[in-house]
């Protein structure tokens, strides 16, 4: 996958932690890419294969001209705590109505292990963990199990990426391991710029195509 590829993707989510490792390894591939960001000032890196698209995911106009053209979309948007994180499931059901006009299918999106996928195998322990962020984190919470579904739900070539470890901020080791609840051993840890990196392999990859893989270092 790496160098040379005259690639086009468009990152939302670009200016946060694990968003701005996709689009600093996406443009060491040689991509093109296109961030969507709320304030571009906060956008550090300068790269002439690199566009950035100020909005908000509420502006269809806006998302056109980050989408149109792109070979395939990496959201890394999530809750932050703020009351904005309400709109988050409106904003991801805005980007997939954007692609499915342009016919745009590979969508790899950032999610937890908050929502559930079939392949998991239940305990009491996830249960316990769930209960816990349902109950501390409602909006958090019911936002990631809301735009998670309307990614299952759509007909775009899908990969939910669900964190399943804490995050850290230690440098790339290109270790991820990738699998399901009480099926897979996941680590307790995860890097950011792993999980970065995991998202960029996917976009060219069939291996997780309508798939939830939950992942750890």
């Amino acid at each position: 996958m790496e160098g040379g590829c005259q690639m086009k993707i468009t990152v939302f989510g670009a200016t946060g932690k694990t968003g701005s490792e996709v689009v600093r390894l996406a443009l060491d591939r040689g991509y093109n890419v296109v961030a969507f960001v709320r304030d571009s000032r906060k956008v550090t890196i300068e790269n002439p294969q690199l566009e950035v698209v100020q909005g908000e995911l509420g502006d269809k106009e806006t998302l056109r001209t980050a989408l149109k053209g792109s070979d395939g979309v990496i959201s890394a948007l999530g809750p932050t705590g703020k009351p904005s994180d309400a709109e988050l499931s409106d904003g991801i059901a805005n980007v997939l109505s954007v692609m499915e006009e342009y016919g745009i299918k590979r969508f790899i999106v950032l999610s937890t292990t908050s929502n559930q996928d079939s392949l998991d195998k239940d305990g009491s322990r996830f249960r316990m963990r769930r209960n816990m962020i349902r109950r501390g984190r409602p909006i958090t919470y019911e936002q990631i199990n809301k735009y998670s579904q309307l990614v299952r739900d759509s007909n775009t070539d899908w990969t939910l990426v669900r964190i399943a470890a804490l995050l850290t901020d230690k440098p790339l080791s290109k270790h991820i391991r990738a699998g399901y609840l009480g099926k897979d051993k996941l680590g307790s840890k995860l890097s950011r710029t792993d999980l970065a990196w995991f998202m960029l392999e996917q976009i060219d990859s069939a291996d997780y195509v309508r798939k939830a893989p939950a992942v750890s270092n």
